[in-house]
């Protein structure tokens, strides 16, 4: 007998939840989403799936409606930097999965060094509009678009290519330089360039062209019909 009324408790609160369930839906309730777990690999320097609310962020911006490339393969970073006044901030980024640690290891060590990123926003916060976040020198990643100019998507759309300090870093080919404010930068040598942050432009050779080498990444300076000082890729 006691067995029974167990096993009928147990049906009656069974059928209790279901009810409960129910009503819930019905009232637009929904059963929380457990939190996407975030990876460390150091103190202040994070990677994870995207989140709903990231996703809510960059749906329709630098995630078009005809992306190619699914959600699940792209991650969220936090990571430290220096910025141009030397004050410590926290940026963001999104890139592919394959490349989220590296990235994190490379941005950490030009964190050690003290590389001065100006910011480090998601290009969402532009618009999605590449000029407008270069002229602010901001520094991303992934952006669904095409290479200027061409019908050909860039790197960037697949989250394997970073951009980094663009106004001083700028892309320059035989019909212009990108972004347009970025012209003072054009001249690469140090004791020549009248850009107010010469100094940060990145060489062939330099610390920071190292570290994005060490961990696999090519450089856009070394291309030989355009110069994309900015852009480092993983290949």
């Amino acid at each position: 007998m006691v067995r029974m009324r167990k096993r009928k408790d147990v049906q009656k609160y069974a059928a209790f939840a279901v009810v409960v369930m129910a009503a819930s839906l019905l009232l637009g309730f929904r059963p929380c989403k457990a939190k996407e777990k975030v990876h460390t690999y150091k103190e202040g320097f994070t990677y994870q799936k995207l989140t709903d609310e990231v996703i809510e962020r960059i749906k329709g911006k630098s995630y078009k409606e005809d992306a190619e490339i699914p959600l699940g393969r792209l991650r969220y970073l936090r990571m430290l930097y220096v910025d141009f006044k030397g004050n410590v901030k926290s940026g963001e980024m999104i890139v592919n999965r394959k490349i989220a640690r590296r990235t994190l290891k490379v941005f950490y060590r030009l964190y050690q060094i003290g590389y001065p990123i100006q910011r480090m926003r998601l290009v969402d916060d532009y618009g999605a509009d590449d000029e407008t976040s270069m002229a602010a020198n901001n520094t991303s990643a992934f952006n669904y678009r095409k290479i200027a100019g061409t019908d050909k998507l860039s790197n960037h759309s697949q989250g394997l290519a970073i951009d980094i300090n663009p106004k001083i870093n700028p892309y320059i080919t035989s019909k212009g330089i990108a972004p347009a404010n970025s012209r003072r930068y054009k001249e690469r040598e140090v004791s020549k360039c009248r850009g107010k942050y010469k100094d940060y432009m990145i060489h062939k050779g330099d610390e920071v062209y190292k570290i994005f080498k060490k961990y696999g990444f090519s450089w856009g300076g070394n291309w030989k019909h355009a110069k994309d000082y900015q852009h480092f890729e993983y290949v």
